[in-house]
């Protein structure tokens, strides 16, 4: 892809749309690039769906075959998350022209990263709370419900200052020259920089994806709705309404949907992929602004 179609100066709105008409315009190509990890990776996470329902018959089965259970399970699992790399690795060599091995890895370092980041900050997070709940003497489930105003805000104010994650993955994931942990400092100074652009193209991107990734995932949300209605029945002492079928109803539906998402997260991509390149060009604009001499940037005055 040329490099001046995403090294643009453009708003939030501008993002979508150029991501929305490099989708529409190369939706063929991007499909056919990616169409097998994805196949891949829906159909293992069928397997993994159908696999963890609640079902007298998985959970005989699951009894009997304790170790293949387990077995099972972990290795659709990791067999999901390695085609959902590898898809993501298709598209961006769609993107950045880089071959398919360099992205990859990039894919699964950049995962890793975010993985030790994540697990970081959900370890400072569980220490603060439990300090607090020891200070005040009190049991969790009083502290939160006294206190889940201020635990909003805190959880609100977190996802604020990890929006410009959303440029520095995109960075990582499109520029062969970047670093993610030396250039952590400068990249995430850069996102704070322009916090309003990415702060309006993850939300304005997220509500659209998020109502339509709503609607596909209705029918999946309702069979596991019914089952679990089901299961409160029997429970209670009724008998189970639910088909004999209905893990691998459960794993078809999960295999649709799958693919559907991931083409509407592969939209999302696109749109940080737009972000990025107009926040690059807005900071050349501004070294090339800074080396100007102060005399070429003052008017001359008109001389009849």
């Amino acid at each position: 892809m040329e490099k001046e179609l995403i090294f643009k100066s453009r708003s939030f709105s501008s993002c979508i749309l150029a991501a929305y008409k490099l989708m529409s315009d190369n939706l063929k190509g991007i499909i056919r690039s990616t169409w097998l990890p994805v196949l891949l990776m829906a159909l293992f996470g069928g397997i993994f769906m159908a696999l963890n329902v609640h079902n007298e018959r998985v959970i005989q089965w699951g009894i009997t075959n304790t170790g293949l259970y387990l077995a099972a399970s972990l290795s659709t699992m990791l067999i999901t998350l390695v085609c959902s790399l590898w898809a993501v690795s298709r598209l961006m060599s769609k993107l950045n022209d880089e071959d398919r091995r360099w992205n990859f890895l990039r894919a699964l370092k950049l995962w890793i990263y975010v993985l030790a980041i994540a697990l970081v900050i959900g370890a400072v997070f569980s220490l603060l709370l439990v300090g607090a709940i020891h200070m005040l003497k009190c049991d969790p489930v009083t502290f939160v419900t006294d206190n889940w105003l201020a635990l909003m805000a805190v959880v609100l104010i977190t996802a604020l200052f990890l929006l410009p994650f959303n440029y520095i993955c995109m960075r990582y994931l499109y520029d062969r020259k970047a670093c993610f942990w030396k250039d952590l400092p400068k990249t995430y100074m850069t996102g704070l920089r322009h916090l309003s652009l990415i702060f309006l193209t993850t939300l304005i991107s997220g509500i659209i994806t998020s109502i339509i990734a709503l609607i596909i995932y209705l029918p999946l949300m309702v069979l596991i709705t019914a089952n679990a209605m089901s299961t409160i029945g029997v429970v209670s002492g009724d008998p189970s309404g639910m088909p004999s079928s209905f893990p691998l109803l459960l794993g078809a539906t999960t295999f649709v949907v799958t693919v559907l998402i991931w083409y509407v997260s592969a939209f999302q991509i696109i749109i940080y992929l737009f972000m990025y390149g107009s926040i690059e060009k807005l900071r050349e604009e501004r070294r090339n602004t800074a080396l100007v001499p102060a005399e070429e940037l003052t008017p001359t005055p008109y001389n009849p």
